[in-house]
């Protein structure tokens, strides 16, 4: 039977194992999972290798679930848009990232490497607050065209409240947008964007976009997962769907061989010819 004593000291040890766990929770653990990552890969393959060195995914954007809501000062809107993974195991190669729009979908896309498949980040993760906004805090309103470790993306960071490593690059196909300062003081520009650090993932970023569509390109991908972000650049557009299609891009010196092959056996087939016509058919 418990007496009063008892009880007294059993409220106390649960109250101090709460601080502890609080303060676990608080300093270092944290439970990931704030955004949801889409599985809607055509033949759930996202992964480049050696049989399919180009995949596909689908989705639906709405108008400005990546920047142009005035609501979120222009920043990124962690739950209207789409998130996807995808691994590169082909080291080395060139990667192409392009979103292919409906005519009423105007898209942006960010690209970051992350440390195993992107586990979707802790919601308000370090209380980052940003300005100008009707929201409070992140993945709601997040920065997804900053450098990781910017303020706004610390809900994603490796060792902080996700498992993101490094911001690769963006791209925005609406050509209005021109914003220098968005809720978490990032810049968000129309075109396509280097904004990696280090050449630890690739070794340059470049791309092109037009009315619908926005396409990042990837030098020397290095092996590993990455995540990808798609949603919309345009308060006044309707929205629609889309296509994502990740593709491996062959080499300079494997498109040398291959043209080279292509020319020897070119060559081979009018010696060959040249023969017949001559009557000098070659013994079997």
């Amino acid at each position: 039977m418990f007496t009063k004593k008892h009880f007294k000291l059993t409220k106390i040890a649960a109250q101090v194992s709460a601080v502890a766990v609080a303060a676990l929770f608080g300093t270092q653990a944290y439970a990931a999972g704030a955004v949801s990552v889409t599985s809607s890969w055509t033949g759930s393959d996202n992964s480049l290798d050696g049989g399919s060195t180009a995949i596909t995914a689908t989705g639906i954007g709405n108008q400005n679930g990546y920047t142009d809501n005035p609501a979120l000062n222009n920043s990124a809107w962690g739950h209207a848009g789409t998130w996807f993974v995808f691994e590169n195991t082909l080291g080395g190669s060139d990667v192409s990232v392009s979103v292919n729009g409906a005519a009423g979908f105007v898209p942006g896309v960010t690209v970051w490497a992350t440390d195993g498949a992107f586990d979707g980040g802790t919601t308000g993760f370090g209380g980052e607050v940003p300005s100008g906004t009707v929201f409070s805090g992140t993945p709601h309103v997040f920065n997804g065209t900053g450098a990781q470790g910017d303020a706004g993306t610390l809900w994603m960071q490796d060792g902080q409240g996700g498992n993101v490593l490094e911001t690769l690059g963006y791209a925005v196909s609406n050509p209005a947008i021109n914003v220098a300062s968005a809720a978490w003081g990032e810049s968000v520009l129309a075109g396509a964007h280097d904004v990696s650090v280090s050449n630890t993932f690739e070794s340059g970023v470049t791309g092109i976009t037009s009315a619908s569509s926005a396409t990042l390109d990837f030098d020397n991908l290095a092996a590993g997962w990455y995540a990808v972000y798609v949603g919309g650049t345009d308060s006044l557009s309707a929205g629609g769907g889309y296509d994502l299609v990740v593709s491996a891009v062959p080499e300079a010196e494997t498109w040398a061989m291959l043209l080279a092959g292509l020319g020897l056996i070119g060559w081979r087939l009018r010696s060959q010819s040249r023969e017949v016509e001559s009557g000098m058919i070659p013994a079997a």
